[in-house]
Parts: C-alpha cells; sequence; structure tokens
C-alpha cells in the first residue's frame, strides 16, 4: 500500500490544525469503541455480577499467584522460585506467571498486590486492547472509521474472548494479535525496519502476557501474513522477496528477543513438566467438532457457559461473533471490485487455515501440525478459531464498506441471512435435544432468526437510506446488541469468587506455630488451592497446573494415604480438611475445629523440612530412586537415596548429638546452621529443580539429587553455615538477550526519531 493512501498518513499539505482534527476524529471513534465494549460488562457496574462464573483461572490461579509477584517485587525481590505451592516450584520460568508483562508491572508499581477489582479492570482493559487492536488493523487496510468500529467490536466480543474472560493471559496475549499484524504488514508493504521494530516490540509484549499456545497462533498468522507477502515480493524480482524475508526474522527475533527473560526459562521448564510431549489423543483434546459450527449462528444452543453446556464433546469456543458479521462476509467475497480485494482475499485465507487448526481430530490438517516439536506440548485447538473470527471481522468490516454500493454483495448478505434462519428453522426440528435443555436451545434459535431478520431488513434499507455513516451506526447497534444480549451474562455470577481466601482465623492459628512446616489443604474445600501463596504458607499442593515439575506429579500421585512415609517428608505438619470429615487415620490428630468451614489436624508422624542422614541407599535412575523409597525396609527418616555413588558418611557415636536448624528461608534462598560429629547428607525437603546452587561456609558445593524429588548436600564432620539461592542460568541468559534487542529496538527507533525531525514540524506529528 502507498504511504500517501494510508488512512494514518495526514495529506502532503497538511497544516497542523487539520492535523488536530484528523486526530480528534480518531479519538471520537475509538472512545465509541470503548464505550461499546464496556457496556458488553454492565453486569459488573450495575448487575452486582463477579467474573468470571465459578471463579475460573482468574480468581484460582492468576489473582494469588500476582498477589505473590506484586508483594516479592515490592520487597526488592523477582520472584525466580515459588516456595508458597507444590513444596516449591520456579515461578519465573512458568510462562502463566505474566511476571515481566509491563501492565502487570505498572498495576504492582501503582498498587502493591492487585485487588479482584483490579483483576476484572484488567479483563475489561485486554478486551478494550483487542478492540482497539483492531480498529488499527481495519484502517491500515485502507477501510472507515464506522467500519473499523465494526470489526474491532465483532473481533474484541468475540467467542474466544468471552469463553476465555477468566483465563486473562491468554486473552492478553492475543489481544495484540490485531495490532502486531497491522504493523507486520506497514513492514511488509513499505520495506520499513522501522515498523518491522514496532510489530517486534508488540510481539514481545504479548510474549509477555503468559500464554504460550496464543503467542503460536499469533505465529501461525504472521507467517501467513509474510507467506501473502512474500509471494507479491517475488513477482517482482528475488531482491523483493528477500527483504520480506529479512523484515520477518527481524520481527521474530526482535519479538522473542525481547520477552527472552520470559520465553528461555520458560523453554528449560518445558522439558521437566507433563507437557514435555503429549500424544495425539491428548492433544487433540478439545478439538472443534463440526456439530458445534451451530454456534455461529445460535451460541446457547448447546449451551454456551459451564453450567448450561450438553453438547457430547469437550465445551470449546464455536467462533460466534454474531450473525451480520457473517452476512457482511460473504458480501465482501461476493463483491467483484478490485480496491481491497487484495486484503479481502489474505484475510479470508487467515481465515480457513485458522478454522483448519480450529477442527483438530475433525479434520486432518492438525495432525501434521501436531508432528512439529513446538506443537506437541500442545493442545485445546479449537482455541485457534480466533483466527477465523479476526478473518471474518475483517471481511465484515469490507462488507459493510461496500453493502451500498455492490449489488452482487447484497444478495451474498442476503443469501446468508436466509440460509442462516433456514439452518435455525431446521435445527430447531432435526436435532434430538435433551427435555432440560429443549427450552435454552429453542430460544437460542429464535433469536438467531430475530437478528437474520433484522439484519435483512437493514441490508434492503441500507440501499435506499441517504447516508452512509447512518446506516454504519445503525449496522454497528445491531452488532452491538446482538452480542451483549447473547454473552454479557455467560460467565458471571453473583457468588464473590475471592471467598476461598477469606479464612483469616485459619491463617491465624497456623501462624502461632513459628516453625517452618508445610500444610496440605486438598480435603478442604472451603480453602482456595492457590490460597497459600496469598497467605505466605507452605502448602504441598496448589491449583491444577500443566506445568507442574513431572517429577513432583509423579510423587505426589505415588504416596498412599496422608501420613505414610513419601508424605511425611514432604515436611507436612498440618493438614486442613472439612468440618467433621477427619483426613485420615490416628496420626493425623485435631488440633482446632473451631471454624465454621475447616478444621486443622496435626501430622504427628511428620519429618522436619531438613535431616541429617548418616545411611545411604545408591540405586540406578531416576525410576529406581522412587521404587527404592516405597521399599517397606527403607525409613527415610534414617536413610538417603541417591542416584549416584554416595560419599562416605558414618553414625555418630552415643552421646554425640547433631544440630541443625534454618537461619533463612525466604523466595529464592535459604540458610541453615548444621553441626555434625560425623560426615553425613543433609536432606531438604525442597523440591530438586536445576539453577539451585549451595555453598558451605562459602565453598560453593554440588547439591545433590536425593530421595527421587528433594536436594541434599553432603556435610564433613564439624560446625558449617549453609546457604541454598535460585540462579537459573536460563534467566540470565533470556535477560542479557532481552536488554540487547531492547537496546537495538531504542536505536533504531532513535534514529528514525532524528530523520524525521529534518522535515517539517507539523508532518512529524
Amino acid at each position: 500500500m502507498d504511504k500517501s493512501a494510508h488512512p494514518f498518513a495526514p495529506p502532503a499539505e497538511a497544516t497542523c490544525a487539520t492535523l488536530r482534527q484528523l486526530v480528534a476524529h480518531e479519538l471520537m471513534a475509538l472512545l465509541l469503541l470503548t464505550a461499546l465494549v464496556c457496556a458488553f460488562f454492565w453486569p459488573l457496574v450495575v448487575g452486582g455480577y463477579w467474573l468470571p462464573w465459578g471463579g475460573g483461572d482468574l480468581a484460582s490461579f492468576l489473582w494469588p499467584t500476582w498477589r505473590f509477584a506484586a508483594r516479592s517485587l515490592r520487597q526488592g525481590i523477582v520472584p525466580l522460585w515459588n516456595p508458597t505451592l507444590y513444596a516449591g516450584a520456579p515461578f519465573a520460568a512458568d510462562h502463566q506467571s505474566a511476571l515481566f508483562y509491563p501492565p502487570n508491572l505498572l498495576a504492582y508499581a501503582l498498587g502493591g498486590e492487585p485487588s479482584y477489582g483490579v483483576m476484572q479492570a484488567l479483563v475489561v482493559g485486554h478486551m478494550i486492547l483487542a478492540a482497539v487492536a483492531m480498529y488499527a488493523l481495519v484502517r491500515q487496510q485502507g477501510l472507515s472509521r464506522s467500519t473499523a468500529i465494526f470489526g474491532g467490536l465483532a473481533f474484541a466480543l468475540s467467542d474466544l474472548f468471552v469463553t476465555h474472560i477468566g483465563n486473562l493471559n491468554l486473552n492478553a496475549t492475543i489481544a495484540y494479535l490485531p495490532l502486531i499484524l497491522a504493523l507486520a504488514d506497514r513492514a511488509f508493504t513499505g520495506r520499513s525496519a522501522g515498523w518491522a521494530a514496532a510489530a517486534g516490540a508488540a510481539l514481545a509484549v504479548a510474549a509477555l502476557a503468559g500464554h504460550a499456545q496464543m503467542l503460536l497462533l499469533i505465529g501461525l498468522a504472521l507467517g501467513v501474513l509474510a507467506f501473502w507477502h512474500l509471494v507479491e515480493a517475488s513477482r517482482s524480482g528475488v531482491r523483493g522477496g528477500a527483504r520480506v524475508l529479512g523484515l520477518t526474522v527481524l520481527v521474530v527475533l526482535w519479538g522473542l528477543g525481547g520477552a527472552a527473560i520470559a520465553l528461555y526459562p520458560a523453554y528449560e521448564l518445558t522439558a521437566y513438566t507433563t507437557r514435555a510431549g503429549l500424544s495425539w489423543e491428548e492433544a487433540s483434546r478439545y478439538s472443534l467438532p463440526w456439530e458445534a459450527l451451530v454456534g455461529w449462528l445460535a451460541p446457547d444452543f448447546y449451551g454456551r457457559g459451564v453450567a448450561s453446556f450438553w453438547g457430547q464433546w469437550d465445551r470449546v469456543e464455536v467462533g460466534y461473533l454474531g450473525i451480520l458479521p457473517l452476512a457482511l462476509a460473504a458480501a465482501a467475497l461476493a463483491d467483484g471490485r478490485s480496491k481491497g480485494r487484495r486484503s479481502i482475499l489474505l484475510f479470508a485465507l487467515l481465515g480457513l487455515v485458522g478454522l483448519a487448526v480450529a477442527l483438530g481430530a475433525s479434520a486432518p490438517f492438525y495432525r501434521l501440525l501436531h508432528r512439529l516439536p513446538v506443537l506437541r506440548g500442545m493442545r485445546a485447538p479449537a482455541r485457534a478459531v480466533v483466527l477465523t473470527d479476526l478473518g471474518v471481522a475483517m471481511l465484515a468490516a469490507h462488507g459493510l464498506e461496500v453493502i451500498r454500493a455492490s449489488r452482487r454483495g447484497r444478495v451474498a448478505a442476503l443469501a446468508m441471512l436466509l440460509l442462516a434462519i433456514l439452518a435455525a428453522l431446521v435445527l430447531g426440528k432435526t436435532v434430538n435435544i435433551p427435555p432440560e435443555h429443549l427450552t435454552t436451545a429453542r430460544h437460542a434459535l429464535r433469536l438467531a432468526v430475530v437478528f437474520a431478520v433484522a439484519g435483512m431488513v437493514w441490508v434492503v434499507a441500507a440501499r435506499r437510506g441517504a447516508g452512509r455513516q447512518w446506516w454504519a451506526a445503525i449496522a454497528i447497534a445491531l452488532l452491538a446488541t446482538e452480542l451483549i444480549l447473547t454473552g454479557s451474562l455467560v460467565e458471571v455470577e453473583r457468588k464473590d469468587p475471592t471467598s476461598g481466601f477469606d479464612h483469616e482465623a485459619v491463617v491465624a492459628r497456623l501462624r502461632k506455630d513459628s516453625n517452618l512446616y508445610r500444610i496440605d489443604s486438598s480435603a478442604a474445600r472451603a480453602w482456595a488451592p492457590n490460597a497459600a501463596a496469598v497467605h505466605g504458607l507452605y502448602d504441598i499442593g496448589g491449583i491444577a497446573n500443566p506445568l507442574n515439575l513431572q517429577a513432583y506429579e509423579m510423587y505426589r500421585w505415588s504416596i498412599g494415604a496422608r501420613g505414610d512415609k513419601l508424605y511425611n517428608l514432604l515436611g507436612v505438619k498440618y493438614v486442613l480438611a472439612d468440618k467433621g470429615t477427619p483426613p485420615g487415620d490416628a496420626v493425623l490428630i485435631p488440633v482446632d475445629t473451631s471454624h465454621p468451614e475447616i478444621d486443622i489436624y496435626l501430622n504427628s508422624a511428620a519429618y522436619p523440612m531438613a535431616q541429617l542422614l548418616y545411611e545411604t541407599r545408591w540405586v540406578s535412575g531416576h525410576a529406581g530412586a522412587l521404587a527404592a523409597l516405597h521399599e517397606p525396609g527403607l525409613d527415610p527418616a534414617r536413610t538417603i537415596v541417591l542416584e549416584r555413588e554416595p560419599l562416605p558418611v558414618s553414625q555418630p557415636s552415643a552421646g554425640q548429638s547433631p544440630m541443625l536448624g534454618f537461619t533463612s528461608y525466604e523466595t529464592n534462598r535459604l540458610s541453615l546452621q548444621v553441626s555434625t560429629p560425623t560426615p553425613a547428607y543433609l536432606l531438604l525437603s525442597e523440591v530438586y529443580y536445576p539453577g539451585w546452587r549451595a555453598t558451605l561456609d562459602g565453598q560453593e558445593v554440588t547439591i545433590w539429587r536425593a530421595d527421587y524429588l528433594f536436594r541434599a548436600i553432603y556435610v564433613p564432620a564439624g560446625t558449617h553455615e549453609v546457604h541454598l539461592w535460585f540462579s537459573p542460568s536460563s534467566f540470565w541468559i533470556g535477560l542479557a538477550v532481552s536488554l540487547v534487542s531492547w537496546t537495538c529496538l531504542a536505536i533504531v527507533v532513535g534514529v528514525i526519531c532524528c530523520r524525521r525531525r529534518r522535515g517539517s514540524a507539523c508532518h512529524e506529528i
């Protein structure tokens, strides 16, 4: 696209007043778009609702995770490790933590530990971001402000964003997709390294938002765009194609490099999790079945929310973004005019690619992608329907632009709306709907018919009415009404999702014990699984997390019962249980039953979180260590299981008393004072993971993997100070790469700004 024809480019003869007027018009359009997205969230403002329904990841995982991050950062600690959950686990390397995501850092700096209201505000803010980014992409394609508002609204309130309204890092990551495509398209069109730098910066920020699958989908969309430009550029010679390839590499390198501080540790972590490789059956779970495509017309036909879904497959997003956008997309495809044809075909291709991936096991394309190493740890292919939604939203914007001038477009739109009405009528008669869902399903079909008829009236009237902007405004109003009416109450409820964290009396009782210990909260349904991260306690569990360490999951699931030796090795001193429901046998003694929902039990057989052991057992291989621990004759309080040849140890003589105690226990480090009359192994009930380092009296020593899961240090006879700290090389390498990447980006921006200052002041605006 020629720069002078770009909708954001000022006319050559523009004055400062003209530019201010153009900016004012853009801001007014964006304010209207923002208001429409905010209207979708009316239940939060006037209805006394919370989101999402059931709390979802927003309440159970992200809120406590981000509160832990905020508390650590405000204490001057970068939380590379999280000791509060899963008996200790990598934190910064868990990509979902979004530890370095700029909006999160800003929220922490301004407000400290975020309230749940702040979390909800971030949800709304990122859906506004998705709308604004789509607005920019539509304008980048040379379309008007009203069509950009329509496209932005359709994309931001499409099915993926509504279905995952509680999965903030998923929505936050994909919200940047239209912006990245707009900037990259500008870079490819103008052969501009500056715009490539801007696209790389946006890609880096999206990567820091913390959702790997959405980042891969952004990469897929960027690949489709680059392929399109490569084909176009290659027509003029090899040099043009090489330039596109070079710009693509720059975007990717700047994007991944800028986010390397988070991505490289995450890449290292993946090898130690259950996501290191998934079977085809697991990877293709949550595919979009063909039957679910009825949701494009009637999203509530099979029950859109978690509680109401009755389909015979895993509940997935289906791609609904309104009926009128489908009709307008058909109008755009049917229009034979050359203007905008390139954009229409490009985004039609992107939409088809997204649908092919989203169908997953229902179509052959995803099986080919699953063979790629980077995708073997991903599942839920249905989420790729967001690419289809983006493509349809763009086509709909084009259709809105041409509907009044194109007879073929109007016929195609009317045909699509008529087809929607016929499909709704047929579905209501042919699908075997369970009696308990009959009312909801038929209501969804009737609503589809109503909006399809309203769309037909609008298409017919649009040809004869005067004033294009008025008819565009009516289309925007129809779309907003449909999306708000069908989606605003899907993922909200009146119950406070943070109630599972509000157990101050239980926390106060646990804090009376000043010793170091862990708790097990898995038997208390009233206690939120990740509440320990909020209260600064140490739990052996937490919410189900696909990025948990595989060794830890194997260890946990091999435990026979609460109170057995593997359980005690975790240092569990207190067990939280539902009121009046004992969680185990006689070794678990009730110590506080005064709370209305939760009883506290003492595990009288718990091992301390640090022990000195004077007997060793050497086994071959990691699996052999777990098998040895399960041998009936092995006592973990006396014998340590090692996976390589041990150094010599000996039992103390009678009367010789070892001494051991923690002197500090912090987020990324811990210290102990150790006194032993003979050589021993110091066993810590701390999860083993690469990156932990240790010193003994100031000299760095080896950390041994012990008892399958834990860390150990060989201690010679005498009194010693032991320090351990978590400093993975992957973090420092990632930090260095990110600093270099952002420095290069800053240099590019600086050079461009210096060049532009040589022009007239007005044209620099």
